[in-house]
């Protein structure tokens, strides 16, 4: 049995939000304040519907109360969509009796089903709880609130009706028959573990568990005389202490009255001790063997100790599976690789049906959503640009699901599925997100940003290198996606210079040319979430274009003297950017490097553009096609030798390196509104 939907209106951040939800793990992913506590919290409320406030209420919709709510009151409605599948010869499921109020009988027999020859029900059930106002405080609330004009003052008098006047009524959702508040709180066992977290919540349920135990009409005689038993010890022990105590209370003789009213002071010894208290639950070190309770240990261990504890009890009930576990940042003191074997459990779990529960997971953690699994994960953001602002949401189950027979989603799923690391899932948190080809355009995007005045914290973006090409697996990810965020893919334009007979080509060919990759994104990706940008002046990979984009300080020079030998940087120290001085003195250049000098400098005297005014282009192209060459094979490291380097910055440590202009173009999108 599990909440297989849920319809929020009026609470917190949610204004009128829809959601479904997997049987198993569902893990909720998004930025902070985008409403994922909240939505625990919404869940929690239908086992748990006390201490809620006139601050759970939707504050965008109190502001306009003067239009909202002078007729009548705000409330709040939570719908409960609840599925299950029970067969016909399970007499164990307690499940069926706690959702009968709430069940919709009309297509039941269309739901039936046949599993190794019996019948199984997939049947339905809608719980619907409105917090509202008392009706006969209705009068009296319109009456307060009509000469309110200060939406600060309203909210003052809303919370006096809301701590007096308002309360929870449930019906059943199909058919909109009124229920008792019971037997809706009573559907699930919800456990709600916070981020603030104690051992309580495991005490809880091993207590419970323990207390049926005993209960059971089989094992309650056992306890009664093992009580007897444990009175009877104790008062041999304790038979000296007794003596006394019994001399001085049993022969009060009417001194205060008590004979007289037929009374006396008795003594005895009674083992009145509660057994699932007895019980506790307490750490072992299996080196030492010594043993320590729970609130003595470490908070990471207690946190890993607490969630395992409250799934692995569920295996011990057979037959009741309404138990709901919602956990808030499991990550919260547990180390990384701690994070990722929890998760790879839990996903373990429910990849074979064993979870036996539904969980719901809040986190801000890439190490959970790197094993978590995309099918379990849901994306949640809080949309302000909506009238109301509201919140949206996508699952990723849906957002990779193919339609009209195409495949492309599935691969894409695929791709992600084997790449989607620790690195790049902090884009799932991201508020907007840069994806980059290498990992020299990552180490220097911060300092990029930073150069044009891009808050790179302030934003929440991401920045991603793919390792290639595979852009359309990554952006797949946003494609109509309902949490929107902008993606700026930055990508190599990949124009070969010289061509197949060893000549220039022209800068006409490059105007026109367009890569293969870039084509088909933009045929893929029509929508206004996602932007892609390219070298402009001459560079075919960001290396080269980020050359010529610093020729003019001479900030250049520094990066080829980075990438050369010893022996053509004394070379480049003579003749410098000069390509007719390079060429009249071939002689000077020693013999491993001429090949690879000679074949540039012929391509720059054959080029298929002889026009002068041209030529300086081409001879700058020729320098930055040389420097690639020989950063090629380094670009992580050329990049990190340029971002430690003091002579790229000022004296009051300004960077003097000037950004590409691409980049620059890609940054103004990523900040419009």
């Amino acid at each position: 049995m599990h909440i297989s939907k849920i319809h929020i209106q009026n609470y917190r951040n949610y204004n009128d939000f829809t959601m479904e939800f997997h049987k198993g793990l569902n893990v909720i992913i998004g930025a902070n304040n985008s409403g994922k506590t909240g939505l625990l919290y919404a869940i929690n409320l239908l086992n748990s519907p006390t201490n809620i406030s006139v601050d759970d209420f939707n504050k965008n919709n109190l502001l306009h109360f003067s239009k909202l709510y002078v007729n009548d009151a705000p409330k709040i409605v939570i719908e409960y969509y609840i599925s299950h599948i029970i067969s016909e010869d399970n007499t164990s499921d307690e499940s069926i009796v706690r959702l009968l109020p709430f069940l919709g009988i009309r297509g039941f027999s269309q739901k039936r089903m046949t599993v190794n020859e019996k019948n199984e029900y997939n049947i339905s059930a809608t719980i619907k709880a409105v917090y509202s106002l008392d009706a006969k405080y209705l009068e009296e609330y319109k009456k307060e609130i009509k000469s309110i004009n200060d939406s600060n003052d309203y909210i003052i008098a809303l919370s006096r009706f809301v701590n007096k006047h308002y309360s929870w009524c449930y019906t059943n959702g199909i058919s909109d028959t009124r229920s008792d508040q019971k037997a809706a709180t009573s559907v699930f066992d919800i456990r709600f573990i916070e981020a603030e977290r104690t051992s309580e919540e495991v005490r809880k349920e091993t207590r419970r568990e323990i207390d049926a135990f005993t209960k059971d009409s089989s094992h309650a005689s056992e306890i009664d005389n093992l009580k007897k038993n444990i009175s009877a010890d104790l008062e041999k022990i304790l038979s000296p202490s007794i003596t006394k105590l019994s001399g001085l209370f049993e022969n009060e003789h009417n001194e205060i009255g008590l004979e007289k009213g037929n009374v006396a002071i008795s003594s005895a010894v009674k083992a009145n001790f509660s057994v699932s208290d007895s019980y506790v639950t307490e750490v072992k070190d299996t080196k030492s063997g010594y043993s320590l309770p729970l609130k003595h240990n470490g908070l990471g261990y207690n946190n890993l100790i607490n969630i395992y504890m409250l799934i692995k009890l569920t295996e011990i009930q057979k037959g009741r599976d309404f138990k709901i576990l919602c956990l808030e940042e499991p990550e919260a003191h547990l180390h990384p690789s701690m994070q990722y074997k929890l998760f790879k459990y839990l996903r373990d779990l429910d990849n074979s049906d064993s979870l036996n529960q539904q969980i719901f997971v809040t986190t801000h953690s890439s190490n959970i959503t790197a094993v978590a699994g995309i099918d379990n994960m849901f994306m949640i953001e809080y949309n302000r640009s909506l009238t109301p602002p509201d919140c949206s949401q996508q699952s990723l189950k849906k957002q990779f699901e193919d339609v009209n027979g195409e495949n492309t989603k599935a691969v894409a799923k695929s791709h992600l599925t084997k790449f989607l690391d620790v690195t790049r899932s902090d884009m799932l948190f991201a508020n907007k997100v840069i994806l980059v080809e290498g990992i020299a355009e990552k180490l220097l995007m911060p300092l990029f940003m930073e150069a044009c005045n891009c808050p790179y914290e302030d934003e929440h973006i991401s920045i991603v290198e793919i390792g290639g090409k595979h852009f359309e697996h990554f952006v797949e990810l946003f494609n109509e996606n309902r949490v929107l965020k902008k993606v700026l893919c930055i990508t190599d334009r990949d124009f070969k210079w010289i061509d197949e007979d060893g000549s220039l080509k022209s800068l006409g060919d490059y105007n026109v040319e367009v890569a293969s990759h870039i084509l088909k994104l933009k045929k893929r990706f029509n929508i206004n979430n996602f932007y892609i940008t390219t070298q402009m002046i001459g560079g075919r990979t960001f290396e080269d274009e980020f050359f010529l984009s610093n020729m003019k300080t001479g900030i250049s020079a520094k990066f080829l003297k980075k990438v050369l030998c010893d022996s053509l940087n004394d070379f480049f120290d003579k003749y410098g950017f000069n390509l007719s001085n390079w060429d009249a003195h071939q002689s000077d250049i020693d013999g491993r490097s001429i090949k690879v000098i000679k074949k540039y400098l012929d391509a720059y005297n054959n080029r298929k553009d002889n026009s002068i005014e041209n030529a300086q282009n081409y001879e700058k192209i020729v320098f930055a096609e040389l420097f690639l060459h020989y950063a090629k094979d380094r670009k992580g490291d050329i990049a990190l030798q340029i971002l430690t380097d003091n002579e790229m910055t000022d004296e009051t440590q300004k960077t003097k390196i000037t950004v590409p202009e691409y980049i620059k173009e890609g940054l103004e999108w990523l900040l419009k509104q």
